[in-house]
């Protein structure tokens, strides 16, 4: 997909937590956390009216193109930098250290 939300850097630029974002347009929680942690959710034509009419700004102030074989703009310090070889990547990615919320999910099932 070359299109990336760009919610979670729109908030910290001015303050706002997930918390209050989701109360300032009244959307559902789920829909307000998961546009805030993950770049990829793409907002629906209504809510992104919403978030467009609260904070009174451009479609493009919450989302970025991003053209194909290009990274989008990085939102923080902690991503891993890719590379061109799908094999490094592959390590970098076992080698990342994840939430204990995500653990679980990531266990084989008899581990779990």
């Amino acid at each position: 997909m070359s299109v990336k939300n760009k919610i979670k850097q729109f908030l910290g630029e001015r303050g706002i937590t997930a918390y209050q974002f989701r109360k300032d347009v009244g959307i559902a929680q789920r829909t307000a956390y998961d546009l805030y942690n993950n770049p990829e959710q793409l907002p629906s034509s209504t809510v992104l009216s919403k978030i467009c009419d609260t904070y009174e700004i451009q479609p493009g102030e919450v989302l970025e193109w991003v053209p194909k074989g290009k990274k989008p703009e990085k939102e923080d310090s902690t991503q891993t930098p890719q590379s061109e070889n799908p094999q490094a990547n592959q390590s970098a990615i076992k080698n990342q250290v994840q939430p204990s919320s995500q653990l679980q999910r990531t266990l084989p099932k008899e581990a779990a």
